[in-house]
């Protein structure tokens, strides 16, 4: 992982009795920018009982210089990372390291991967517009997040909804240990059988899993069997293809030789990046009804047209920047046999192409939401 991601929190801070929201987009961007016209109506198609939301295209903003800056990527690094730690450590909540290999997971374990893991969860919360989910719940009970990471998800929803008792698990013991009094993590491995009681949750959350599950229609049966009658699951998840629609992302780039390297190293694990269209299958299939399906185009740079996605753009490229080599190294090292020399060189060009103001590239991200049936 790169070492030069944001800095290290403090070790400590004295607590304040007042939990802040989340950072707004606005307040977090390190420009302002120009208002954008109203975007074009969604296309929205109904296929049986999935629902499909696609939102609008977006238009490319015109650049005279041909690369975005150093200075111009750590405006987006350093606002981004100052607003997620301020809302962290607002609460008194600070972060231990903790070292755990498994190599069933792609990722790194470590303090820089965890802060890309938190500066990831910010570019969520900004293309969702504020939003911490889309499920349409009303005083819940109970709700857990499944492969939690750093626990910001989770903590974020215990502010949201101090009545209920959120449960967060993961692979390693790295989230915080002072959280709300409403909020428990438990270490877990999702793939194996789930020792949740039936019919507990009001809503299980799943997000950016893709490249660690190898069974999804598994996971989602389990899923569906912990959530109560007239509960809800919901998935925010890339199909993690490097796309474009303008011509203007080459083939020959070694961006493009990347995204291949990539998906291409995860199937070879048996955990593809790509499956996500597939979803919607496999909650029907896990019993799940009322599925509706949102896909969103997720800019890997500032540039589009739209002030709210050129902000979503510059974050994304601050964070796909960082995370490079946390990315990469295992795949292109265990799948594809590359050396870290090699690996390095590649990511070079490849920082190169993500800074290209001429190169306009996207993923798609789908957001479910599905509902299990009330009890006959």
């Amino acid at each position: 992982m790169s070492t030069s991601g944001p800095t290290s929190p403090p070790k400590s801070v004295s607590p304040k009795p007042v939990s802040p929201k989340p950072v707004s987009p606005k307040a977090a961007s390190p420009t302002s920018a120009a208002a954008s016209p109203p975007p074009a109506a969604l296309d929205v198609t109904v296929q049986g009982d999935v629902t499909t939301t696609l939102h609008p295209e977006l238009e490319a903003e015109t650049y005279t210089e041909s690369a975005y800056s150093e200075s111009e990527v750590g405006s987006y690094t350093t606002s981004l990372s100052s607003s997620v730690m301020h809302y962290r450590f607002e609460n008194g909540r600070r972060y231990h390291s903790q070292s755990m290999t498994d190599t069933n997971y792609f990722l790194p374990n470590d303090e820089a991967e965890n802060d890309r893991l938190d500066l990831n969860h910010h570019v969520m919360f900004l293309i969702q517009k504020g939003k911490l989910h889309a499920a349409p719940l009303k005083d819940p009970q109970r709700i857990l997040d499944v492969g939690t990471g750093t626990g910001i998800w989770a903590i974020e929803m215990a502010d949201e909804y101090p009545m209920a008792n959120v449960v967060g698990n993961d692979l390693s013991p790295i989230q915080p240990r002072w959280v709300p009094p409403n909020l428990t993590f438990e270490v877990d491995d999702v793939e194996k059988e789930w020792t949740h009681k039936p019919d507990s949750f009001d809503l299980v959350y799943i997000r950016y899993m893709v490249g660690s599950i190898k069974d999804w229609p598994k996971l989602l049966k389990q899923a569906y069997t912990a959530v109560k009658p007239g509960g809800y699951v919901e998935l925010l998840e890339p199909d993690s293809t490097l796309r474009s629609d303008d011509g203007s992302f080459p083939e020959d780039s070694a961006l493009a030789e990347w995204g291949r390297l990539f998906t291409g190293g995860a199937r070879g694990i048996g955990a593809p990046l790509d499956d996500t269209p597939k979803f919607s299958d496999y909650l029907r299939d896990a019993g799940f009804t009322d599925i509706s399906r949102e896909i969103f185009k997720l800019p890997n740079s500032p540039w589009a047209k739209d002030a709210h996605m050129k902000e979503v753009g510059g974050y994304q490229m601050a964070a796909f920047i960082e995370g490079l080599e946390a990315l990469s190294l295992f795949f292109f090292t265990t799948v594809h046999g590359m050396s870290v020399p090699e690996i390095e060189i590649l990511l070079a060009q490849v920082r190169k192409d993500m800074k290209n103001k001429a190169i306009h590239t996207y993923f798609n991200l789908f957001r479910y939401v599905a509902r299990k049936p009330e009890t006959a």
